[in-house]
């Protein structure tokens, strides 16, 4: 592991990717101030974090482009044209009650900007989930168990802790393509696939937890579920955001010298919402697997 920031990329861009979902706009939670519900999956944020990424690279022409309410204009009309040039969804023959009607179905979106602020988007289907599972009302725990839990029906994910530390820096703290931290982390837990139930959460080289490769991370502590500051590097989530703003969550420091074989925690982001995982640690000592 490098202990110096590398320098920015020449081709480094900013992205968010974002959940596109017919489910969507059926659920008052994903409102934009007087507007219908948007199929776009907690758009404002998307748009939030990616200014945020603008201004700390200091990239006028994007920080230009996203401002104010023609930024989110702009995402919103982008995207939709991304959507209309997707193929319609395809009827799941297994289910009899699956009408995908016209339309895509969900999306992976994912939304990237350069320096010049130049816009592009790339696509791809991503499975379909339950509404209490994008706009959960709590997260009641520390270990949901009750069958009326959407978030809970599927077999919980593994969460393993990463075996080295990662190196906070602009490119932990803001989403971009310089995804090398994420990548090596993934590698060092044999995660193989993008479509894997399993999650490797990092932490820093002071012992902090700070994130997972995909996605932001929840704790049950002392009665309460807290996630870990943005100081101690790790990213600044859309989902994590709109927990924080809900109050299902506090920041609090979590060290990783703390985390437990066999917890259960949350994780969530801008795609699949919020997943019930499972800490499964071999070994002994921070992350040692064998």
């Amino acid at each position: 592991m490098s202990e110096e920031t590398p320098l920015e990329p020449p081709s480094l861009q900013i992205f968010t990717s974002v959940r596109h979902d017919p489910i969507l706009t059926t659920s008052p939670s994903n409102a934009l101030n007087s507007h219908p519900p948007s199929p776009f999956y907690m758009l404002p944020h998307h748009r939030d974090r990616l200014l945020s990424a603008a201004q700390h690279f200091n990239w006028p022409p994007a920080i230009t482009m996203l401002s104010s309410s023609s930024g989110l204009s702009l995402l919103t009309q982008t995207l939709h044209q991304t959507v209309r040039s997707a193929p319609a969804a395809t009827k799941d023959p297994s289910n009899p009650d699956d009408n995908p009607g016209s339309g895509p179905g969900p999306l992976k979106i994912r939304f990237l900007v350069s320096r010049s602020g130049e816009i592009t988007t790339e696509h791809a289907p991503t499975p379909a989930v339950p509404l209490a599972a994008l706009f959960p009302s709590s997260l009641d725990g520390p270990a949901p168990t009750t069958t009326d839990d959407a978030a809970v029906q599927q077999p919980p994910w593994r969460m393993v802790l990463d075996t080295q530390p990662t190196l906070p820096s602009p490119y932990t703290l803001h989403k971009t393509t310089f995804r090398d931290p994420y990548t090596e982390a993934r590698s060092r837990a044999g995660i193989t696939s993008f479509a894997s139930r399993v999650e490797v959460l990092l932490y820093s080289p002071a012992g902090e937890v700070t994130e997972g490769s995909l996605t932001s991370v929840y704790f049950f502590r002392r009665g309460r579920w807290v996630t870990p500051p943005v100081g101690s590097g790790g990213n600044r989530g859309t989902t994590r955001r709109w927990a924080l703003e809900k109050g299902l969550c506090v920041e609090e420091v979590v060290r990783a010298e703390d985390v437990r074989d066999g917890e259960g925690v949350w994780v969530s982001n801008g795609v699949r919402g919020f997943i019930w995982g499972l800490v499964s640690l071999d070994g002994e000592g921070v992350g040692k697997r064998n």
